[in-house]
């Protein structure tokens, strides 16, 4: 299925284009509040008036995520159906959801704080150990609640409510390879391109006291190569989460997938004794 995700990437291109354009915008964004933040407090000495910057601007990267994921799952699902897109059409997508990409980037900046403090409370009272466990257990549970949110709103146009309730109630009837199946993809994207894109950094870190030159070149090429490694896994994952969406959703087999291959990956929950 990963390979099959990725011959619908190859055969569109323009997919690639989200993810550039949200890490392009999130750069962006990045510099112009966590820079003004850091300017204000530089200014005042007063490490609170900080806060506010902080919180906006992690509001809006978290924002431009879900409004580029948005835009590429709708793409995504036209690819599936053999149509050429564009990103112009991804984009106006998004933006008709915008009220809802919005809502849901709050409550997504909301759950994450809360089970950072929930780590935090943890890490003084039980310790390190036990915040990490119950901090990895928290964030896994809602990454498989959450795990066809993005194309319940794209393609559905549903709201974040009605979106999270449509991600659980297919993962409870249908459960299946999302999890592993995500797993997959990110293990074939770390093997293949982040690991070795982090070595090449690390030795040209290593190297940089004998040969600036030499640390330059390999710490570029690691970057690079981390970078397109995680332009890849977020495009492919996206294709894989929408051809299972419209699968269990619809009980359609688009974009060269074969129906064995949908129905194994989704198996029905095993009945407890």
């Amino acid at each position: 299925m990963t390979k099959q995700s990725w011959a619908v990437v190859k055969a569109d291109r323009s997919l690639l284009v989200f993810p550039v354009v949200a890490a392009g915008a999130g750069i962006a964004a990045s510099i112009v509040f966590f820079g003004a933040g850091a300017g204000v407090i530089a200014a005042s000495g007063n490490d609170w008036i900080g806060i506010p910057f902080l919180v906006v601007g992690l509001y809006v990267l978290v924002a431009i995520g879900i409004f580029c994921s948005v835009a590429l799952s709708a793409c995504a699902s036209r690819a599936l159906e053999g149509h050429d897109t564009t990103v112009a059409e991804g984009l106006a997508a998004a933006r008709s959801r915008l009220d809802v990409i919005l809502a849901w980037a709050g409550v997504q900046l909301v759950v994450g704080a809360l089970i950072s403090a929930l780590q935090a409370l943890l890490r003084d009272g039980a310790g390190q150990i036990v915040s990490a466990l119950v901090g990895g257990i928290a964030n896994l549970a809602w990454t498989v609640a959450t795990f066809f949110v993005i194309p319940g709103i794209a393609l559905e146009g549903l709201g974040p409510r009605a979106a999270l309730k449509r991600s659980t109630h297919v993962i409870r009837e249908r459960w299946g390879e999302g999890v592993s199946g995500t797993a997959a993809v990110g293990a074939i994207v770390f093997f293949a391109g982040i690991l070795p894109g982090g070595l090449l950094i690390a030795i040209g870190v290593v190297v940089s006291s004998t040969s600036a030159a030499l640390a330059v070149i390999l710490i570029v090429l690691g970057a690079v190569i981390v970078g397109v490694a995680a332009l890849l896994q977020t495009t492919i994952m996206t294709v894989f989460k929408v051809a299972l969406f419209r699968f269990a959703t619809e009980d359609r087999v688009l974009g060269g997938f074969e129906r064995p291959q949908l129905e194994t990956a989704f198996r029905p929950r095993r009945r407890r004794l």
